[in-house]
């Protein structure tokens, strides 16, 4: 069913959104919290190790007993010549400046250090006094010389790592010069997992570390979040989709409604165009009316041919029977027929046969054109021979019927390509229509002329002509205009299928091509065939 494939199909839309920027999100809060975790890290350990590094080795590991609780203008002053005799010679101006106050505010930071902090290691108050944001953290300082078995000396370590060694855990970091910053990821330490970082001098080396337990919790917590909204987004959007499905549908239904009403007996009747301004759905009613539209005339036309078709062959039918009926009484009867008279029967009853033939093949070719199944035999054709040679037997019968004869043919060579059978019968039955109405000392003529890509060529005649109203109906199959049923006791007219013209239509068609007709009672008319010119050189 159509709705619930919809609502299926938008339920698991929703759901896989909510659960793609569910996923997005974990991955971008969880990767912020890891830099963000590290970035403080870097900081911590880079403070540590500018820290250490204001005291050697000696001075940080003896307890200071009497920390300085006065530093006056000669402490002072000692601190800046100190500054400055640690400062390199390349330093100059406000970068000397800035080396010598970082020098005089860590000075003032351990004596701070030594005075408040209850730690009696001076590196442990250190860590405490620089690490004031995470009390958790997990701190390693060894110097980077290594003693008798090849290892650095570890000076401070604090109390949460125990007896286990962060540096052996991330794989004895080593920079490849000094003053480096170095990210060394996360490792399970203590059954957690740590994140740490590693900040190296010359002389010294500082790793600090830290759980992930913290992230792990929130972006647990913001899982667990997700987890809780995808049932309720996937209830919330099945009642959507199913409420949203029936009002989008609901047109669709009643549009299919009317159309199984409409049936063969009342093709007439059309689907309103909706209220609603829906381009789709106003498209889809136009696109059904433009059918039923279609197969309205489409049977219109095959009841009018069905009608029109079965009273052209009864007519033959009816002299058929009618002649055989009476042949079969005058032998029961035992008449005895004489030559003439049994010739003059079988030639009637062979005419009819000829009738009926040719209204069948008729029908047989109107319905291969109809079917776009006519087959052409594609030629290059220069009109002005074909027509030229048409000319000679279209004038032979034109005296014979007491008419005058002429053409009108370009000079210049038309090439077209036709099918040079087809053609020839498209020729004939125009001629054979100009010969039939036009009265004795009338004219008839072939003409050619081309415009453009287009050549323009027909037959012209100044015969009784067709009225306005009939020029517009003698295509169509079996349509025979009044003069042509007023002179049914003509014999040449009572040849006349109605179809000439249609077989005519048709074929020109087939080639791409149209054909026209300008007539005005007691004037004549002019068929005028256009197909479309073939390049000489081509």
């Amino acid at each position: 069913m159509l709705r619930a494939r919809l609502v299926l199909w938008y339920s698991f839309l929703v759901v896989l959104t909510i659960a793609t920027v569910g996923v997005v999100q974990y991955a971008l809060l969880y990767n912020s919290l890891t830099n963000e975790l590290d970035s403080s890290l870097l900081d911590d350990a880079k403070t540590t190790l500018r820290l250490v590094e204001t005291r050697s080795a000696q001075q940080l590991s003896r307890t200071r007993t009497q920390p300085r609780t006065n530093l006056g203008q000669e402490s002072l002053k000692d601190l800046v010549d100190d500054a400055l005799a640690q400062a390199p010679d390349s330093l100059s101006g406000e970068a000397l400046t800035d080396r010598v106050l970082t020098y005089l505010m860590n000075e003032m930071l351990i004596e701070l250090s030594g005075k408040d902090s209850t730690a009696s290691d001076p590196l442990d108050a250190i860590v405490q006094r620089t690490l004031t944001s995470r009390r958790n953290n997990m701190v390693e300082i060894y110097t980077m010389m290594l003693d008798s078995s090849g290892q650095p000396t570890v000076l401070f370590r604090t109390k949460n790592l125990s007896s286990q060694s962060l540096r052996v855990t991330f794989g004895n970091p080593v920079a490849n010069q000094h003053d480096t910053l170095l990210k060394l990821g996360s490792e399970y330490f203590l059954g957690d997992e740590v994140r740490a970082v590693f900040a190296v001098s010359k002389q010294y080396g500082v790793i600090v570390a830290y759980s992930t337990n913290d992230i792990d919790a929130t972006v647990s917590g913001l899982l667990r979040t997700y987890l809780l909204i995808l049932p309720i987004a996937l209830l919330v959007a099945s009642l959507g989709g199913f409420i949203l499905s029936r009002k989008a549908l609901k047109p669709i239904e009643e549009i299919a409604e009317t159309a199984q009403e409409i049936s063969a007996k009342n093709l007439s009747q059309r689907i309103a165009i909706p209220a609603r301004q829906d381009r789709e759905l106003k498209l889809l009613v136009t696109t059904l009316n433009s059918m039923f539209s279609r197969l309205e005339q489409s049977f219109d036309q095959i009841a009018q041919f069905s009608s029109d078709a079965s009273h052209e062959l009864k007519t033959p039918l009816a002299i058929l029977r009618g002649e055989i009926e009476q042949t079969q009484r005058s032998l029961v009867n035992g008449k005895i027929w004489e030559t003439e008279q049994a010739n003059k029967l079988l030639v009637s009853m062979t005419e009819e046969v000829e009738r009926m033939q040719r209204i069948v093949e008729g029908l047989l070719l109107l319905a291969k054109a109809d079917d776009r199944r006519l087959p052409l035999a594609l030629e290059r054709i220069n009109l002005q021979t074909f027509l030229h040679s048409i000319s000679e037997d279209a004038e032979i019968l034109a005296i014979d019927r007491g008419l005058r004869f002429t053409t009108t043919i370009s000079n210049n060579e038309i090439i077209v390509n036709a099918d040079r059978t087809r053609l020839y019968q498209v020729m004939m039955n125009l001629l054979d229509n100009a010969l039939k109405y036009t009265p004795k000392g009338g004219e008839v003529t072939i003409f050619l002329e081309h415009e453009m890509a287009e050549a323009r060529f027909g037959v012209a005649d100044n015969g009784k002509g067709i009225d306005k109203e009939e020029s517009s109906k003698i295509f169509q199959r079996f349509y025979r205009t009044e003069s042509a049923r007023s002179h049914q006791g003509e014999e040449y007219v009572a040849r006349s299928l109605g179809l000439g013209l249609t077989i005519v239509k048709s074929i020109v068609e087939a080639h791409n091509g149209s054909i026209t007709v300008e007539s005005k009672p007691g004037e004549g008319s002019k068929f005028i065939i256009t197909l479309p010119l073939v390049a000489i050189n081509e």
